[in-house]
């Protein structure tokens, strides 16, 4: 979530280099009013981005069943599982899940560490299509791994007696392409697999060592796990764009019904949980208007970053209200004493707005970021609206521009800026469709 909305309350200058450095990207996504010259007719390849299908972290977990896991990384009190979604828009994704054990219980009374993780990328773009690209990253990684060889049938060859050894790259039948390859280094013994999946990159990692015995795990054992989980994703990710939704709470909102309430196209969400006595799903999209053009057009596009944000508090004191109201406490403080800096930024808040409709208790604050560093950029504006539901908080936000962009040259022309006329109505009929959905 953005920095100015933080789990118990804080701020002060992290929260404040956290806005800023979080802030969305250049333009035109971000519409701050730069103009984007368009490739000239010479220069733009005709080549249409392919639509990919939607993955976060968590789907990926989920494709490893939980027997496989146990055997492989078991549940214990230092063990834990790590998700997360980075890029998330319709032509570009990335996501992660992993699990490790420090000290798992490997048999014989010997505990080891490991270490199982997995990863996909894909990127389409007018310039190169998503199976080129992933064509081209997948054999300049296989020459870069080929080139780190330094053990061949069981002896080192670099001449060195100490530093990570790497074996010889073994072909896979997984996917388009594959090919594994095992290494020894301060963290053990590890396989890792790379397939090429139609526009899918894909790598799997798993090793470990012994803490309490002299062995590291098998190489052939750490070499078959690795394969056996990457059959499993290669298998999830051949799965069409159009056969796979979103789960969980970032799936009850749509690209279409945000586009609907701001304005097209929405990307993502890109997703991030955290899975600990506390639970929070936090759901980013990007949202920027398309704006149509010709080859050599000069245009901005007004959009932004949106977030929704779900933390499950549990009961007790500290639970969800008592969060909800500390929260409304804070804003209207921050008010009060004109707004918040660190040397960097200086936010300032407009008076809070209690709302009704949405759950229990909600209310909107908008903010206004100046970079003191950078006394020609614009403003960032901000609108967070904060729902009380059950023993849960809700956030939803939004920073960018809401108004204005376009082809700089048509006349009335000005450069995208938030209105908040604009921005609050969006926000709230997000906010509802997601409540209305949410369990």
């Amino acid at each position: 979530m953005l920095g100015v909305v933080l789990v118990g309350g804080l701020a002060g200058a992290w929260l404040l280099l956290s806005r800023d450095e979080a802030a969305p990207p250049a333009n035109p996504t971000s519409g701050r009013g730069t103009p984007v010259r368009s490739p000239t007719a010479k220069e733009a390849k005709t080549i249409e981005a392919v639509k990919l299908r939607a993955i976060t972290g968590d789907q990926l977990c989920a494709a490893v069943p939980d027997d496989l896991r146990k055997s492989l990384v078991a549940d214990a009190r230092y063990g834990g599982k790590d998700a997360s979604t980075a890029a998330a828009t319709d032509t570009e994704k990335r996501a992660a899940c992993s699990w490790t054990n420090s000290k798992m219980d490997v048999g014989d009374g010997v505990l080891g560490y490991r270490a199982l993780s997995i990863s996909v990328e894909a990127k389409s773009a007018e310039a190169v299509s998503a199976v080129e690209y992933t064509t081209d990253r997948f054999d300049r990684d296989k020459k870069a791994h080929e080139r780190r060889v330094n053990v061949r049938n069981g002896k080192r060859i670099d001449g060195r007696t100490s530093g990570s050894a790497f074996g010889e790259l073994k072909a896979l039948e997984h996917g388009d392409a594959s090919y594994s390859q095992t290494s020894i280094g301060m963290n053990g013994l590890k396989a890792e697999v790379f397939v090429r999946q139609g526009p899918w990159l894909i790598k799997v990692t798993y090793g470990g060592d012994n803490r309490t015995g002299a062995k590291y795990p098998s190489g052939d054992e750490t070499r078959a796990a690795a394969g056996k989980v990457a059959e499993l994703i290669t298998a999830e990710m051949a799965k069409s764009a159009d056969k796979v939704k979103l789960t969980g709470p970032c799936g009850i909102v749509t690209a279409e019904q945000i586009e609907s309430a701001f304005f097209p196209a929405a990307g993502g969400p890109s997703v991030r949980t955290n899975d600990g006595r506390i639970k929070q799903t936090t759901c980013t999209w990007a949202v920027k208007e398309a704006v149509k053009h010709r080859p050599g057009d000069e245009f901005t596009a007004r959009g932004g970053q949106l977030d929704i944000r779900v933390v499950r508090w549990g009961g007790g004191d500290a639970g969800s209200k008592f969060q909800f109201d500390r929260d409304a406490k804070k804003y209207d403080r921050y008010r009060d004493k004109g707004g918040i800096a660190d040397g960097r930024l200086h936010i300032v808040y407009e008076p809070r707005q209690e709302l009704s409709g949405l759950g229990e208790k909600a209310f909107v604050v908008l903010s206004s970021t100046t970079k003191l560093y950078d006394k020609s950029a614009p403003p960032m504006m901000e609108i967070l609206v904060k729902v009380l539901v059950g023993d849960q908080t809700v956030e939803v936000a939004f920073r960018g521009t809401t108004t204005g962009g376009g082809l700089v040259d048509a006349a009335g022309y000005r450069a995208p800026f938030f209105e908040s006329a604009v921005a609050t109505p969006a926000l709230t009929k997000v906010a509802k469709i997601f409540l209305d959905g949410l369990k």
